[in-house]
């Protein structure tokens, strides 16, 4: 799939930006453009299937830990893919908000992996614009009632990353 077809284009990557150029972030251009960068270049699978996924820790006893999940999304970093459960849309309003918040959740921790206490006011921003579709006067208001705002240069790597558009 096209990583724009589960919700990644302009606007998403305008959010976050925007997000991300707050001062007290305290992140210059070149790194804000790189963290949106990793998004753009995501290689998107879909499936019909929730996701399974496995974690084990080593504990300092030597004991190991395992813990078997299954997730809407995930956002294999070291790979590049964003795997994603195609979602239900004859589910109505219960079934978009789950894949809201779990998509907004992954996106959020894969940007701000970092930034631990920031997670989730950017995941409740992306989540309120997936759920208006991320339209365009949509976000910007979003934005400007949280006082976020884009820089000259994120406008410039916006317009090269999505030029016709």
């Amino acid at each position: 799939m096209n990583s724009r077809d589960v919700m990644i284009g302009k606007e998403l990557v305008r959010l976050i930006l925007g997000f991300l150029a707050d001062p007290s972030l305290d992140i210059e251009a070149t790194k804000r453009h790189g963290a949106v960068q990793c998004l753009l270049n995501l290689k998107v699978l879909e499936t019909m299937e929730l996701i399974a996924v496995s974690y084990s820790l080593s504990l300092s006893d030597g004991e190991i830990l395992k813990v078997d999940a299954k997730s809407m999304i995930r956002w294999d970093k070291e790979c590049s893919k964003f795997l994603t459960q195609k979602m239900d849309e004859a589910g109505g309003q219960k079934s978009l908000i789950e894949y809201a918040t779990f998509f907004s959740n992954v996106i959020s921790r894969g940007v701000l992996w970092d930034k631990e206490d920031k997670i989730k006011a950017l995941s409740e921003l992306t989540k309120l614009a997936f759920v208006l579709k991320f339209d365009e006067q949509a976000v910007q208001f979003l934005m400007k009632s949280n006082n976020l705002q884009t820089f000259p240069e994120d406008e410039e790597f916006l317009a090269a990353a999505f030029p016709s558009v």
